[in-house]
């Protein structure tokens, strides 16, 4: 289904009855944020600060530090290459124990040596601070570089944790996406409010974007709305249907998506009323099969 965006958003006329609600989308650029200056810039737009998102573990940290330092490098000898990479060994409530190991291979990629034990690091989670021991220089550089790069993240949100967070306030305003892999959703009306506050967070990062345009009363733009909510239902319908081989994590990810849906259905009651009937029958399809997926994992 096209999307007219000029007809979309026109300045409303004589025939127009207000605004069905916004079209929404963002982007979240790199970037690192301290704890502290992002739980303020969600409280300057006027969000919750328990919208913020987990507090860093420092294993956290340190397991991204450390995979981030796996290189390939070339050696001496022609056609010869080395693997570093990290693997780890030891794991317990007080400590974790990641080892470098270099792999020699040629160009086929047939591993010549193994040595498992270049490099040795070690992070106290209790005084989140890191030890290391190399064998030679490169490995040395590379604890070096792992032990910067973790006392970076073990105080710093990165962009994908902000784009998850992002994601989890937009779920909260009864979107519909208006794309098939997502990217630019339809929020209701009755959330423009939190909508506001959510495209102001989002400007507010570095190297991001917030956006929402008006979605004026208009009868195309109803049945935009309905197609595109029907869309959503019948694939949130197929994903309850398919669940049967997924992962029991899986499975509750996909109750609680069809939970939500079957609970944003009121926002949309009011501009959906000639396909209400169709609708509500998806909704009761969806509400039995998580019936269904709720016995099945009992």
């Amino acid at each position: 289904m096209s999307i007219n965006l000029e007809n979309m958003t026109a300045v409303q006329n004589e025939n127009q009855e207000g605004v069905l609600g916004h079209l929404m989308w963002f982007s979240i650029g790199k970037q690192l944020i301290k704890t502290a200056d992002l739980k303020e810039r969600l409280i300057q737009s006027g969000l919750e600060e328990d919208w913020m998102p987990n507090a860093i573990r420092p294993a956290d940290a340190f397991r991204r530090a450390t995979k981030e330092i796996e290189t390939r490098k070339a050696t001496s000898q022609t056609g010869v290459f080395e693997n570093y990479l990290i693997r780890e060994v030891f794991s317990d409530k007080d400590y974790v124990q990641r080892n470098i190991v270099v792999e020699s291979v040629n160009q086929a990629g047939k591993r010549l040596e193994y040595n498992s034990k270049a490099g040795v690091i070690t992070l106290d989670k209790k005084n989140e601070s890191i030890t290391f021991i190399s064998e030679n220089e490169t490995a040395k550089e590379l604890c070096m570089e792992a032990e910067q790069k973790f006392n970076i993240y073990k105080d710093n949100y990165s962009a994908q944790q902000l784009r998850v967070m992002v994601n989890k306030i937009l779920q909260s305003l009864a979107p519909t996406p208006v794309r098939p892999n997502g990217g630019i959703y339809f929020v209701p009306d009755s959330h423009t409010e939190g909508l506001a506050k959510l495209v102001k967070f989002t400007s507010s990062l570095e190297n991001s974007e917030g956006f929402k345009i008006p979605v004026v009363n208009t009868f195309d733009n109803r049945n935009m709305v309905n197609a595109k909510l029907n869309e959503h239902l019948e694939s949130i319908l197929n994903d309850c249907k398919t669940s049967g081989s997924l992962r029991k994590g899986q499975v509750k990810e996909i109750i609680e998506n069809a939970n939500s849906v079957i609970s944003n259905y009121k926002n949309y009651k009011g501009i959906v009323q000639d396909e209400a009937v169709q609708l509500e029958q998806k909704i009761m399809r969806i509400r039995s099969e998580i019936t269904r997926m709720v016995t099945d994992l009992s």
